[in-house]
């Protein structure tokens, strides 16, 4: 499997799925009001690109972060829609310095890694990258980053034995059902939002309650 093949890949699966919720629950998203998905041709972006875009279309100079700030990634998606016709774009190439042992840095140019985004509607919905696959160069980025490679025993033993080039993504389904919905946070597209408030009075209700049955069994 190639880079080229895992942009392929998630880019499809993401057209795919937004094609199906339409298909089959648009009336759901005419009851939000939304407008249908604009599926162009997804530009692809080294994020080094995607800042130079930012800084000669909205006036920020991000060039030296190693990521796009959240306000980028609402900007290149109006730029994406704009210019190509598509609420998708895809991001690659971060520093490899900013990514895990793991991901495979480019060949090319090692400085960048063969990581990925993908953006929708301004925020971001999927990561992933191509990885290492190497023993000895995963035993080497272990080492030079300060860790222990007995740490990661269960994590290398496959690879003592051989493994072909592989990579993976992972997508965040709450965030899509929020963009694709129109929603204000992502907690309203969770079935269990993480919400410490509403953590902490289950618990206090829960401390107030055990007084008064202990007191009733005494």
């Amino acid at each position: 499997m190639t880079f080229d093949d895992l942009l392929d890949a998630f880019e499809e699966v993401a057209v795919n799925m937004v094609k199906h919720v339409e298909e089959k629950q648009g009336e759901v998203l005419e009851d939000h009001g939304m407008k249908k998905v604009a599926i162009g041709k997804i530009p692809r972006l080294k994020v080094r690109e995607a800042q130079e875009i930012i800084f000669k279309e909205f006036g920020r100079d991000n060039r030296k972060e190693k990521d796009l700030t959240p306000q980028d990634e609402v900007d290149i998606c109006n730029w994406a829609h704009e210019k190509h016709g598509s609420d998708f774009v895809t991001i690659t190439h971060f520093p490899t310095k900013a990514k895990p042992f793991y991901t495979m840095p480019d060949p090319k140019d090692p400085e960048y890694s063969l990581s990925y985004d993908l953006l929708f509607r301004g925020i971001e919905i999927m990561s992933g990258s191509q990885r290492i696959n190497d023993y000895a160069k995963l035993m080497e980025n272990i080492k030079a980053r300060g860790m222990n490679p007995r740490d990661f025993g269960m994590y290398l033993q496959a690879f003592q034995y051989g493994m072909p080039p592989e990579g993976g993504f992972s997508f965040g389904l709450e965030r899509i059902t929020m963009k694709l919905l129109g929603l204000g946070n992502v907690r309203e597209a969770s079935l269990f939002p993480r919400d410490m408030e509403r953590v902490d009075q289950r618990l206090s209700a829960y401390e107030e309650e055990k007084p008064a049955a202990n007191k009733a069994k005494s």
